[in-house]
């Protein structure tokens, strides 16, 4: 009932008033912060592509803000407090519509969309047992960082938007060719200054930051902030090598909701090495200090299922490689975090080994 009830008064909200001169005067100050020329506003190729956008990707900031609105507050409180306009939470919502166990065929990760190299450069950690691409927070932390490293090479938010998608030798290429940084040059359809991708991404931005500037409450001072004040994220310290299902009942929460607010691990134990942290509700700190006792935790016997890599054939399909493997589509889902039935050839796939295949593995790699 609440995701509806949120969905649809932020529906509601996108459509209202939306010509109006206040709304204009927003969309202005929306490109003033980005450090985008107010003429751009009226940019005949912008206003075409706006519309288009509007109409395919208005449902995209609604369902981000709906299924993920408890986030929404700490995302942008890091945004804040790194000196960022409000308007690069869009560029979340473009690269992952929020879901923090996005990745992309490309393997880009949560919901930064983060390479791996780019990510370790930022001081998260990927391994065997978690991933912070997927930390809803430390990664924004980590992007926050990452675009004011690309404004203080390229000297404007609009530009650091560009090199976050396209990468900044390919930006620099583009600025030397057109001979400008000015974002309608950039942007020229004909000319093909940065990729199709590139100039459709900072579009997309901009639209839904327009969209979402004329209720802007529901991200503040209203429906959101309502919701979202039992929502609030602490960090927590706990032992290494300790059941999440031990943790979730030590602050009187299920497993499912736990690891909602800690996608990173990939396991349901804390990682072996040394204690680590975990999120949990600020309602729930009290009952924390009351109940933590390192002591009474339990070490877990870590068993990391064994894996190999598939490569897809044409012809594949996950039900055909899962019934050669004598494995669920579910798990193969699950250890490739995809949800669509749609494989590429020569597609990369991390499967679970039975004992059986496990065995068959060991003897095809000795021999």
């Amino acid at each position: 009932m609440r995701f509806v009830l949120i969905l649809a008064l932020f529906a509601c909200a996108l459509w209202a008033n939306v010509f109006t001169p206040e709304y204009y005067k927003n969309q202005i100050e929306v490109l003033r912060k980005l450090d985008i020329e107010s003429n751009y506003i009226s940019d005949l190729v912008f206003v075409e592509s706006k519309s288009n956008i509007k109409r395919v990707h208005s449902k995209t900031l609604s369902v981000s803000v709906s299924e993920f609105y408890e986030f929404i507050p700490s995302i942008r409180k890091i945004i804040k407090e790194n000196d960022l306009p409000k308007e690069f939470l869009y560029l979340a919502i473009v690269e992952s519509g929020l879901k923090m166990q996005s990745t992309s065929r490309v393997r880009a990760t949560g919901i930064w969309q983060f390479m791996e190299r780019t990510a370790r450069s930022f001081d998260l950690r990927i391994d065997e047992f978690v991933d912070e691409r997927k930390d809803p927070f430390k990664s924004t932390l980590a992007a926050a960082n990452y675009l004011k490293e690309l404004k203080a090479e390229f000297g404007k938010w609009y530009l650091a938007i560009l090199a976050y998608n396209c990468g900044s030798g390919r930006l620099r290429q583009g600025i030397k060719e057109a001979q400008s940084d000015d974002l309608a040059v950039l942007l020229d359809e004909n000319k093909g200054y940065l990729p199709q991708e590139t100039r459709l991404f900072i579009k997309k931005i901009l639209t839904l930051a327009f969209l979402a500037q004329n209720e802007d409450f529901l991200f503040e001072e209203k429906a959101l902030a309502n919701y979202a004040l039992a929502n609030e994220f602490i960090k927590v310290q706990v032992p290494s090598q300790v059941s999440l299902k031990d943790l979730a009942k030590l602050v009187d929460m299920n497993l499912k909701d736990l690891k909602r607010y800690n996608p990173h691990f990939r396991y349901d134990f804390t990682p072996p090495d040394a204690s680590y942290y975990m999120y949990i509700p600020l309602e729930k700190s009290l009952i924390f200090e009351q109940n933590y006792d390192p002591k009474k935790l339990a070490k877990v016997e870590i068993k990391i299922p064994k894996t190999q890599i598939y490569i897809v054939k044409s012809g594949d399909s996950l039900w055909s490689i899962a019934r050669k493997h004598g494995i669920t589509v579910a798990q193969i889902r699950e250890y490739n975090t995809i949800s669509k039935n749609l494989l590429r050839p020569k597609q990369k796939l991390i499967l679970p080994l039975t004992i059986e295949n496990y065995k068959y593995a060991r003897y095809k790699k000795s021999h």
